[in-house]
């Protein structure tokens, strides 16, 4: 590693945790939530995962890309004590970049939490009480009626 800072920290961190909410909607069945219709489950997984998606690999090119270009920028002297504008450029670039997808990470896992609570999937584990009220009703029904038999 030829140079880590603030930055470099806080884009491995983020991407950390992007990938394991990424990771974690990937693994996430339909099967589990019988209250939402399949259709809307697996609209709300895949456009979790690509939000997700999307924020880790940036978070981790930039961490790449700001090694790659501190060796780069290493190896070529610059006469001042700042470094001309056409070396400073494709960083500020990349920085911008990154600050913008993970801003509109942010954003989109806002709308993508709000349209899990609104479908109705939970993912900490239920309450049995919680379960029961989320079971179709023709199922306790079902139930009550093996038990009586």
């Amino acid at each position: 590693m030829d140079h880590l800072d603030f930055l470099d920290i806080c884009a491995i961190l983020l991407g950390i945790s992007y990938t394991i909410a990424k990771l974690d909607a990937q693994g996430r069945n339909a099967s589990n939530f019988p209250h939402v219709a399949p259709a809307d489950f697996e609209r709300w997984r895949v456009w979790t995962v690509s939000i997700y998606r999307l924020g880790s690999s940036i978070c981790f090119a930039r961490f790449l890309f700001h090694q790659g270009w501190s060796f780069y920028v290493a190896r070529h002297p610059v006469a001042g004590p700042v470094a001309p504008v056409s070396l400073r450029l494709a960083a500020m670039a990349m920085d911008a970049l990154w600050f913008g997808v993970v801003v509109a990470t942010f954003i989109r896992g806002g709308r993508a939490r709000a349209l899990r609570r609104e479908l109705g999937i939970v993912l900490a584990p239920l309450t049995p009480a919680q379960a029961a009220a989320l079971a179709p009703d023709n199922e306790g029904e079902n139930e009550g009626r093996a038990k009586d038999d």
